[in-house]
């Protein structure tokens, strides 16, 4: 259990930007590019970016 503590704390902006950034990010696609079966899989994917460069710059919703 402390292992996945210590891995989420690690990963927690990728996860939040892979889950959160990434539904919003596919359902604004999903809105401008209607039905396509790249829409979900690259908002997704938009969101997963996202996230690790939030880890990588060091981001934080409080600093």
């Amino acid at each position: 259990m402390e292992s996945f503590n210590k891995l989420f704390e690690n990963w927690y902006l990728v996860l939040y930007g892979l889950l959160f950034w990434g539904s919003i990010f596919g359902a604004c696609l999903f809105y401008i590019l209607e039905t396509s079966i790249f829409v979900t899989p690259l908002g997704y994917f938009l969101g997963l970016f996202f996230g690790l460069i939030a880890q990588r710059r060091g981001w934080g919703w409080i600093q």
